[in-house]
């Protein structure tokens, strides 16, 4: 039988995605918790040396389906296994299967599944050191946009720049409502009611779910805040990042200051898909990834 998961549930939980290969942001164990019941409903079960992790949409007609299994320790899994565990845990498709495995494994999986890829469920990765340094030529425009901030707030402005910690979630909150109804920034953007719990998710969970983040204050008053999760041995997702659009240069600012505060235990940063977004697509891609993943699904014949 499969349990709800719950935000509780993390500790028991994260020994299974300590050292998992899965390069795609859903991989997450934290970021599963915070965007648990916004969009549907995760549960989870153990078989065998597996954490199986299933979704299921909140709106009719509920459709569901499993992430990829993960073992502990962390190894490959066959396709015939893979189409077993479907079977016998009664679900008949899979979402979020990385590409590499996809490649990797391909003609076993023409066997048992009909593959497809996800639109819009790329991973952009990016170098830690690229992001925290923004060095050469390419990433002139990412400085001068820096620069700028820094300029704007400098000559009247006091900035500084803080650890996110939960005593902070109160303004961090206030400030989403200042971005949602700010008109050079959220009004246009129409932000999404699951996403903003999600970010009261992680908030209230912040230490429990063991994230890192920075905000911004400019003038004692929060401008913008960015933070995330561990994904993997060396990877970090930057899962939210929000600020006010009235201060050029802002999120390029709080990107840099994010790299630079994180552990260095993290070479990469997954700054999560475009979503077939052309715009966001156009931002991931001029902060020159350093790879990018492709998602499938894998759905029984």
């Amino acid at each position: 039988m499969f349990n709800r998961l719950k935000p509780e549930d993390y500790p028991a939980l994260k020994k299974y995605f300590e050292k998992h290969r899965y390069p795609l942001c859903e991989y997450s164990l934290a970021s599963i918790i915070v965007w648990n019941r916004c969009l549907y409903e995760v549960s989870w079960k153990l078989d065998g040396d597996l954490l199986l992790i299933a979704e299921t949409d909140i709106e009719p007609p509920a459709a569901k389906r499993l992430l990829m299994p993960v073992p502990c320790p962390f190894r490959d899994i066959p396709p015939a296994e893979l189409a077993d565990i479907a079977k016998r845990s009664r679900h008949t498709r899979y979402y979020y299967v990385p590409q590499d495995y996809f490649e990797k494994n391909k003609a076993g999986l023409e066997d048992f599944f009909t593959a497809a890829e996800q639109p819009g469920y790329m991973d952009y990765l990016y170098n830690t050191g690229d992001l925290a340094g923004l060095p050469g030529h390419k990433y002139a425009k990412k400085r001068n946009l820096v620069a700028q901030f820094c300029k704007q707030t400098a000559a009247v402005r006091k900035v500084e720049v803080e650890a996110l910690k939960p005593a902070n979630n109160a303004a961090c909150l206030a400030l989403l409502d200042r971005w949602a109804h700010d008109p050079e920034a959220g009004a246009q953007l129409d932000m999404l009611n699951c996403e903003r719990k999600a970010i009261m998710n992680g908030l209230k969970h912040f230490d429990l779910l063991e994230l890192n983040g920075v905000l911004v204050k400019v003038d004692g008053e929060i401008a913008g805040f960015a933070f995330g999760s561990r994904l993997s041995e060396g990877v970090f997702v930057l899962n939210f990042e929000k600020a006010l659009d009235s201060y050029k240069g802002i999120y390029q600012f709080l990107d840099k200051e994010l790299a630079l505060s994180l552990p260095h235990r993290y070479s990469f940063i997954n700054k999560e898909s475009d979503l077939c977004k052309p715009g966001l697509a156009k931002t991931k891609e001029s902060y020159y990834p350093a790879f990018k993943t492709k998602s499938y699904t894998l759905t029984l014949k």
